[in-house]
């Protein structure tokens, strides 16, 4: 599956795990990994985020020879793939993925370290229809937030 950003340049979609109980979806550019979504599914109405993660240190192999002799010279400098929409790429395959499968309802934690790396992820989370509630039994230990959306019968 191939996604854009906001500036149009594509990334290729690539899904494993196993199809009863977690998917993990990277998304690569240039044959880099530059994101990731880790997701368990609780059978038979829950699917949990574990992780949604993008890079923000992407160094890209070279292309060809007188790039990796250039390297040599010159320090490579990471790439930042974070604000180009890739997360929301991601969260919306998981959203999708749960449809597909009949879950009712996808969940998951926010740690101080997560909102720390992205102060704006509690309101993301909001726009993208997810409720932000206290940490519960559910969550992980150290959750300072749990997150729920609920998929009932909606069909959007």
């Amino acid at each position: 599956m191939i996604i854009r950003d906001r500036q149009g340049r594509e990334y290729r979609l690539q899904v494993n795990g196993d199809e009863n109980s977690y998917f993990i979806a990277k998304l690569l550019y240039r044959n880099s990994e530059v994101g990731r979504l880790h997701c368990v599914l609780s059978p038979p109405d829950k699917l949990m985020i574990g992780d949604i993660l993008i890079h923000d240190d992407v160094i890209h192999a070279p292309e060809h020879l007188g790039a990796a002799l250039l390297r040599l010279l010159v320090e490579p400098k990471p790439i930042d793939y974070r604000r180009r929409g890739l997360g929301t790429h991601l969260l919306q395959f998981a959203i999708k993925k749960a449809r597909q499968r009949g879950i009712k309802r996808i969940c998951g934690s926010l740690t101080q370290k997560d909102i720390n790396n992205n102060p704006n992820l509690v309101k993301w989370y909001k726009k993208y229809g997810f409720e932000i509630l206290p940490p519960s039994q559910e969550n992980i230990e150290n959750a300072v937030f749990g997150i729920s959306l609920d998929l009932g019968e909606k069909s959007n």
